[in-house]
């Protein structure tokens, strides 16, 4: 009878070793040096700076905004309404972000393409207006002028040919992309190392010129990605090199192997840098880089580890610094 409290005590024993097995399991599956997302879209999403905030008091009276990294909007009296056309009197909040480097425009989803086509930027910015309570209010154009500060090297790249684009959130092949594409409902101009806008919608907006491929030949490649086989949840980024433009490889090729840039769409000899992000089976986030040069109809393959998102942001500081 003496026996039973014994091998009750070797039970609670064995389930206790068992208990730590399991817990020495998982903490060795947490010890992977990664950061982990649901999916590609919530790495994007978590990427994203939170906009700033600007009150504007009295909107019937003018008022100067100047984001932290420079675009300075002013807005004239009596530009915001309702949805019955009553003109604003009460305060109202403007949210601002700017992509004015091709790093914040990675965090923030902002790639730098017109329908297929390069884009050569000057910068960007999403800028909206709402009420006290957060619902949007309607904002006349015309009484805005955006003053945005030119942070692109203009040596040989027919900068002021540039103009005003608007960008739209699309799906593209499954992904949230934005394209960008031409306002010319509106007055813009160049001063004193600032993009003038007069005439500005709100949302996204873009100091861009499409990339003149004219003498050049054009071609396209495609980029494999280590240890991937289904690219659902891969991306590939593009950082150019030879003038300040970031786009996402997002289209497969026909065997689903890769992912391929659109036909005829990269000039010969473009200089690049290639960052592939991926969500792995286990929610893991993997990620690398590679330089490139297109020789025409290429295969690149890049590597990618596991890594923290603050990994993943500063190797994008460093290609683009």
């Amino acid at each position: 009878m003496k026996k039973q409290p014994i091998f009750k005590l070797v039970l609670l024993v064995c389930i206790g070793v068992l208990a730590l097995n399991c817990t020495n399991d998982d903490d060795n599956q947490n010890n992977i040096p990664a950061d982990t997302y649901t999916s590609l879209s919530s790495l994007v999403e978590a990427l994203k700076e939170e906009p700033q905030s600007h009150d504007i008091t009295d909107p019937s009276v003018a008022t100067v905004i100047t984001g932290d990294d420079g675009t300075i909007f002013n807005i004239g009296p009596n530009t915001f309404t309702d949805d019955d056309n009553n003109v604003i009197t009460t305060p109202v909040v403007a949210k601002l972000t700017e992509y004015l480097t091709l790093d914040k425009m990675f965090l923030n989803n902002a790639q730098t393409s017109s329908n297929g086509q390069l884009l050569i930027t000057g910068g960007s910015f999403n800028l909206t207006f709402e009420d006290e309570n957060g619902n949007p209010v309607n904002a006349n154009p015309f009484n805005i002028q955006a003053q945005m500060t030119i942070q692109t090297d203009t040596t040989g790249l027919g900068l002021t040919n540039m103009d005003y684009y608007v960008g739209s959130v699309v799906t593209q092949d499954g992904r949230e992309v934005v394209n960008w594409d031409l306002n010319q409902q509106n007055e813009n101009w160049f001063n004193d190392g600032y993009f003038n806008i007069l005439g500005l919608e709100q949302g996204l907006s873009n100091c861009d010129v499409l990339y003149d491929m004219a003498g050049e030949t054009a071609t396209q490649f495609e980029v494999s990605v280590s240890d991937v086989t289904d690219y659902s949840q891969t991306t590939v980024w593009m950082f150019i090199e030879d003038f300040p433009s970031v786009v996402m490889i997002t289209s497969l090729n026909d065997a689903e192997t890769a992912l391929e840039t659109y036909a005829g769409s990269i000039p010969l000899g473009l200089n690049a840098t290639l960052l592939a992000i991926t969500i792995d089976e286990d929610s893991y986030l993997k990620f690398g880089s590679l330089p490139i040069s297109v020789e025409g109809d290429d295969t690149f393959n890049v590597t990618v580890d596991y890594g923290t998102t603050e990994e993943l942001t500063q190797l994008v500081s460093s290609i683009v610094n």
